[in-house]
């Protein structure tokens, strides 16, 4: 809901502030469920333990050397950006490193690190033989450890990607390419054709971290898919599926491949069997390639469609499968 106010940021006991694109909204408090996932519980585990070695851990001289350190860096934005305190840059930094697999504690902070434009590029999907593979593009060498988050594969339709989760460390790219499709698939299953996928990268170094770069890519669909040709088989596209009325493709998956015998294309019309078009019938039998039948409703008024096996209607070529589509075209 948006609100008349001044810019506001955070959680006021059940009501939630923050700024979207249209101005300060608000919205009611939800906490969401504890789903302990091994990951969550070694990060949570992990941040506790930096908390108590804060205390435990350190000396005195060590926590004053933090203590100096701290304020000289600012926090991120949001509304605004301030100094930190010491205890605060040794869990991020910690915290950082333990992501990737450091286990061993930073004692005293290292120098601050400016990083230079990341070497990661665009993301390329790519659906052939062997599945699903996502790359992306290495432009340069890569002189630090580089983070890779990730969100489940989307509508290919959101601009704006959600929260992303901690996929691993970019692998050894090979001839300008990383191939991240291990750490994506082991998170989130394979993406399926049609889908898009969000990547960001971020690149860190001793436990500083660079900015967010985001890129995504829509899963294209497999050479000679949804018509699937197989040179040497029985299996050969569907000469009749760019003709099919949009109208009618609910009923039956014309894209599925069908025996060539289903629509030999130029048989003049009607030579394979007799069409009898219903004038009364609410419901119809569509024949499908495998002999099986499925009703369907019919369209207009309760006008029904009957199609024989090996009858096609209206369009000069036998094909069980699709005949009564033909039809509707008419």
């Amino acid at each position: 809901m948006k609100t008349l106010d001044i810019p506001k940021s955070g959680k006021c006991g059940n009501i939630v502030t923050y700024r979207s694109r249209y101005g300060n909204c608000q919205r009611a408090l939800v906490v969401p469920a504890n789903t302990p996932s091994p990951a969550r519980q070694q990060r949570r585990g992990a941040f506790g333990g930096f908390a108590r070695a804060w205390g435990r851990v350190l000396t005195q001289a060590q926590r004053e050397v933090w203590n100096v350190a701290g304020p000289t860096v600012q926090s991120k934005t949001r509304l605004g950006s301030g100094p930190l305190t010491g205890q605060q840059l040794f869990q991020g930094l910690n915290s950082a490193r333990s992501c990737i697999g450091r286990r061993d504690l930073l004692l005293l902070p290292t120098a601050q690190v400016v990083f230079g434009p990341s070497p990661v590029g665009q993301l390329i999907a790519r659906n052939g033989e062997d599945g699903v593979r996502l790359l992306l593009s290495v432009t340069g060498p890569v002189a630090e450890d580089i983070m890779v988050f990730g969100q489940a594969p989307c509508s290919a339709g959101r601009s704006k990607r959600r929260n992303v989760a901690y996929l691993g460390l970019l692998p050894a790219s090979q001839d300008g390419m990383s191939d991240i499709t291990d750490i994506y698939i082991a998170r989130y299953g394979e993406p399926r054709a049609g889908e898009k996928v969000f990547i960001v990268t971020r690149q860190q170094k001793d436990g500083w971290e660079g900015d967010d770069l985001e890129t995504n890519e829509i899963v294209p669909e497999r050479p000679g898919s949804p018509l699937a040709c197989c040179p040497g088989t029985a299996w050969e596209p569907l000469p009749c599926a760019s003709l099919v009325h949009p109208l009618c493709i609910w009923g039956i998956n014309v894209n599925a491949p069908v025996a060539t015998a289903c629509c030999p294309a130029g048989v003049p019309n009607g030579q394979a069997g007799a069409a009898e078009v219903a004038g009364g019938g609410r419901d119809s039998q569509w024949p499908m390639a495998d002999s099986q039948v499925l009703p369907k409703a019919g369209l207009g008024g309760g006008r029904g469609v009957s199609a024989d096996a090996g009858t096609q209607v209206g369009l000069g070529a036998s094909c069980p499968a699709h005949g009564a589509y033909h039809s509707m075209m008419r």
